[in-house]
């Protein structure tokens, strides 16, 4: 049942002629519908308390402080409110009338998110009504040719919960449906996504403002003509919400249907009034099937069913439902199902996507992929429990338009949604997502389906990666997925998005941490038992005879033996957390496989992967890669070293697809975003420009719309199109990326010979103390690329051996950071050396995995002279080449970096060499010396010794001609050679391209010619 009407019907105005956008009342009555009431500032909450139909201000941000209390009892009494001139309620004025500073406690006390001003341009402009606003279609807003004013856009909120809270990807009620009425558009595009949304209709269905309907204009004309010129379409759109939430859908009972089936078509309100609703199906020609008048009672949810003749045409059939009569104001909503066309899937036949070494193909030729994540622009992660194949229709075609060739989509949530019990799969959700597949095949557009998320369902088991009865539940659960798609070529599968080890409650420990449960107690003895006696292991873990006699005594880590700062004193089994970690590495590549088995018994051969975050040590691709066609990263944190987080998982042998590019939501202390919506796009173009640098395969933006269904603040602010339909910022660096991939898809060359400059990641630090390798690393890469222009093959410490018996030769390989390493992977550096590999060395060789002193034979004499010991915090480098260096160590690095000795020392062995610096130089803050030991090692000069670059400049040669890539993180434009007599200039935080071919010379992003004067 729905709340009564308030008594009083009358409208009240706040209006306070001491306020920012002030009326005269001759003006209020030709905007204003009716009779209606008016509040100044002290009157307001007496007012309120009365009652009203409808709250209305012209007076945007400004409301008076001390009146809160009742606007907020009023709008959780399920109020109606209209709000006109700015971002509501971001501008609260004290009892004395003074406007305190812009903040946003009070809108998110609302649910409406942070804000941000938009800066548009202000020329060539349009007000155009939405598809849904169909009483503005007879009512169109206007636009002055002066100017259009300020406009905001803001981020709600639309739901107040979550439905699975024990899913970290849970999605929440639908508490508010969002409708865009007016949209702000470029005159001269009509097809492009709309700059703004002046207008909009927030129906609050469930939740804290059960019942209420708020008309939101973010929007401050120039000038008050703006509003009286459209009077008639304001007063429109105040009755629209007086109305109060009302709600009119019509959805298929099933989203797609065969051939000779007769279609369902459930039509259903929410509402205080009676309502009257024209529902109209239309074939896939666009001809007329049906058309119903339909009425349904005010105060109760109804429901009534339309049943269809069965149909035989394959394609999407349209439904548009829409109000109409005197008591409401037009709203029109759409639609729609689809008929399988066995043709399309024909279609897919020659589209299967294969992996090579670096790239994806398709048909032989290079498919570099150019992807987004979509689900559905409104419900989200809904999208196969309320379908909307109209809506999936309208948003494929845009991505299409923008030169997206795959979207990632897929199951974050609620996965016993969709298999009750296990074996017996949900037919509605499998139908939905046969819209979804008919759709994006209509549009020739590749789709990964996500399976699970971070840790998989557990059917009822204990472990979800070790237990049998989980496991067989998960085989069933992708099983039904891939039987019913092996027919689709371009339908491809990701086991699992960013998985995590160990217990389901820690995902993203920076190491896995137990589940503790039988299962994993004896996978993890009998995994020990494999490798060591228990003698040997008695060594390794340090244990006495009493404590470790018997396999039996074998236990997990504990939450303490994680602990690596010096600070924590207490003794603790670090070691025994390295190798449960590698334990966790080769359990999940089993699982993997179980997996993999499903789908290629199902019928299904298109590719395999596993979507990865920034994971490190936690499951890393670099352990994996065998099992699946191509390995991932989602780059989303380690903005400061982007080139390292995407190489970190390219592996030798298997392409690395950078999947969920986006930009997190950070806030400045007092809550208001960290950064303006300009500056997340120039992020966001230097991520793009980055996955070229980094050899990817393609990248899959998330997310194409904004998720405004998460109770999580950071999920409702990613993505290029706003919760209002609008474009962010962020949309226009997708398209000019679109336009640099559609210029050299035709000229990308095929894999060429692997890079010459290898880099070992030592993950047997990493998974002890991942300070240790992670520092390491990041210098390295870091001095490489933007010092050296060498983008180089990253390597896993536990891979060298198999690469070493493949034949690989890499020239040089670098082993930064040094401190404890596996024995064979000392011996695979040595066959490389053998070979004719160079190899550089900083830190300490005579160290295993264990901590346990083992002399590489390598190393054999050098490392017999010194004994390690702890870096202080000035430190010096000599040898020959090498003038006597000072680097430094600071803080905690004193109590856990050790050194070798203090010198550069270069040795033979067969046809290679080796250059050994017994200083850990990537561990200290001293990059000049790195500079220095990395140009003797090299052969080559860097671009400055004392100057870090802060620019990364790569150069890639194309089929036909060479495409130049520029990433700054510099504050000030800089200014760089391309070539001789050709100059560009490299805008602050930006990056872009230059596209050379012959004497053409076209540049993207935030690249731009420059003629350099003398």
């Amino acid at each position: 049942m729905f709340q009564p009407l308030p008594t009083n019907q009358s409208m009240l105005v706040f209006h306070d002629a001491t306020y920012p956008g002030g009326w005269s009342p001759e003006e209020l009555t030709r905007l204003v519908p009716g009779d209606f009431q008016v509040a100044n500032a002290q009157e307001l909450p007496t007012a309120l308390a009365q009652g009203c139909a409808l709250l209305v201000s012209f007076h945007g941000a400004y409301f008076p402080e001390q009146a809160w209390p009742a606007i907020l009892r009023f709008l959780q009494q399920g109020g109606n409110l209209a709000i006109f001139g700015g971002m509501p309620f971001t501008r609260p004025v004290d009892s004395s009338g003074s406007a305190l500073p812009e903040q946003q406690a009070y809108t998110e006390q609302l649910y409406l998110g942070p804000f941000y001003p938009l800066h548009l341009p202000t020329t060539s402009l349009r007000l155009a009504p939405s598809e849904e606003a169909a009483f503005l279609r007879e009512q169109p807003w206007q636009l002055s040719d002066a100017q259009a004013g300020n406009f905001w856009s803001f981020y709600p909120m639309l739901t107040q919960a979550n439905d699975q809270p024990a899913d970290l990807g849970s999605s929440g009620p639908i508490d508010t449906q969002l409708t865009p009425l007016l949209f702000l558009r470029n005159a001269d595009e009509a097809e492009a996504q709309p700059l703004a949304t002046p207008l909009m209709m927030l129906d609050q269905r469930s939740g804290h403002f059960k019942g209420g309907r708020w008309l939101i204009s973010p929007w401050q004309p120039a000038a008050k003509e703006d509003w009286l010129a459209n009077a008639d379409a304001l007063q429109k759109s105040l009755l629209l919400a007086a109305e109060g939430m009302h709600t009119l859908e019509a959805r298929p009972q099933f989203a797609c249907y065969q051939p000779g089936e007769a279609p369902t078509v459930l039509v259903s309100t929410r509402s205080r009034h009676t309502l009257q609703a024209r529902v109209t199906i239309s074939t896939p020609g666009g001809e007329i099937l049906e058309t119903r008048e339909l009425t349904f009672p005010g105060g109760i949810a109804g429901e009534q069913r339309i049943q269809l003749p069965t149909l035989k045409t394959p394609g999407l059939y349209e439904i548009e439902v829409s109000t109409y009569g005197a008591q409401v104001t037009a709203i029109r909503r759409k639609n729609g199902f689809w008929l399988w066309n066995e043709a399309l899937v024909e279609s897919t036949q020659n589209k299967r996507l294969t992996a090579g070494r670096d790239y994806l193909y398709q048909q032989g030729e290079r498919f570099h992929i150019f992807g987004t994540t979509y689900m559905d622009s409104q419900v989200q992660r809904k999208f196969l429990t309320l379908p909307n194949p109209a809506r999936w229709e309208r948003d494929f075609a845009a991505m299409k338009r923008a030169g997206i060739n795959l979207i990632r989509t897929g199951i974050w949530t609620a996965w016993r949604d969709f298999m009750f019990v296990a074996g017996i799969s949900n037919e509605a959700a499998l139908r939905a997502l046969d819209a979804f597949v008919m759709t994006a095949a209509r549009h020739d557009i590749q789709v990964i389906f996500n399976f699970f998320a971070f840790s998989p369902p557990l059917f009822e088991g204990e472990n979800p990666w070790l237990d049998p009865r989980s496991i067989e539940g998960q085989q069933e659960f992708v099983a039904a997925f891939a039987r019913r798609y092996a027919a689709v070529q371009s339908v491809s599968w990701d086991l699992i998005n960013e998985p995590s080890f160990g217990d389901p409650k820690r995902i993203f420990s920076e190491r896995p941490i137990p589940n503790y449960d039988r299962f994993e107690v004896a996978a993890f003895q009998q995994w020990l038992a494999q490798r060591y006696s228990l003698a040997e292991l008695r060594a390794r873990w340090r244990e006495t005879t009493a404590n470790l006699e018997r396999w039996e005594q074998v236990n997990l880590p504990q939450v303490r033996d994680y602990e690596t700062t010096p600070r924590y004193t207490a003794n603790r089994h670090m070691l025994k957390v390295m190798d449960y970690t590698l334990f966790s590495q080769e359990i999940f590549t089993r699982w993997v496989e179980h997996m993999n088995a499903a789908i290629r018994d199902a019928g299904s051969r298109t590719l395999i992967g596993v979507g990865q975050d920034e994971a490190g040590a936690r499951i890393s691709p670099q352990f994996y890669a065998p099992v699946v066609d191509y390995t991932t990263t989602h780059p989303w944190w380690n903005i400061d070293d982007m080139l390292c987080d995407m190489l970190l998982d390219k592996t030798v042998g298997k392409p690395n697809l950078q999947q969920e590019v986006g930009v997190m939501f950070v806030r400045d202390v007092d809550g208001r975003p960290w950064r303006s919506e300009q500056e997340q796009a120039n992020l966001l173009e230097r991520k793009f420009i980055m996955t070229l640098i980094a050899r990817s395969a393609g990248l899959i933006q998330w997310l194409w719309h904004i998720n405004a269904y998460m109770a999580n603040e950071n999920e409702n602010s990613i993505g290029l199109v706003r919760a209002d339909g609008s474009a962010k910022p962020e949309l226009g660096v997708m398209l000019e990326f679109g336009r640099l991939m559609q210029s050299i898809q035709p000229h990308l060359a095929k894999e060429g010979p692997l890079p010459e400059v290898w880099v070992v990641i030592p993950y047997s630090q990493w998974f002890v103390r991942p300070e240790l390798a992670i520092e390491a690393i990041r210098q390295n890469i870091r001095v490489l690329g933007y010092d050296f222009g060498i983008v180089p093959q990253m390597v896993g410490e536990h891979q060298l051996v198999e690469l070493a018996q493949a034949g690989h030769q890499p020239h040089i390989i670098f082993a930064p950071g040094i401190q404890s390493f596996d024995a064979d992977a000392w011996w695979a550096l040595e066959r490389f050396v053998e070979q004719g590999t160079t190899l550089f060395v900083s830190g300490v060789v005579t160290r295993d995995s264990h901590n346990l002193e083992r002399v590489p034979f390598m190393f054999a004499e050098e490392a017999q002279v010194d004994e390690p010991g702890p870096v202080s915090h000035y430190e010096y480098l000599e040898g020959e080449g090498l003038e006597r260096c000072q680097l430094s160590f600071e803080r905690e690095k004193l109590s856990y970096i050790r050194k070798a000795h203090n010198r550069l020392e270069v040795s033979h062995l067969g046809k290679g060499r080796i250059a050994w610096s017994g200083v850990p130089l990537e561990h200290s803050a001293s990059r000049d010396v790195m500079r220095q030991v990395y140009q003797l090692v090299l052969d080559m000069e860097s671009k400055s010794i004392q100057q870090d670059s802060p620019v990364l400049a790569i150069k890639q040669p194309l089929g036909q001609g060479e495409l130049a890539l520029y990433v700054s993180e510099s504050a000030q434009p800089e200014r760089l050679e391309v070539q001789p007599a050709l100059w560009i200039e490299v805008l602050p935080n930006r990056a872009g391209a230059v596209l050379i071919q012959g004497q053409e010379v076209t540049c993207f992003g935030g690249v731009q010619r420059y003629t350099k004067t003398n």
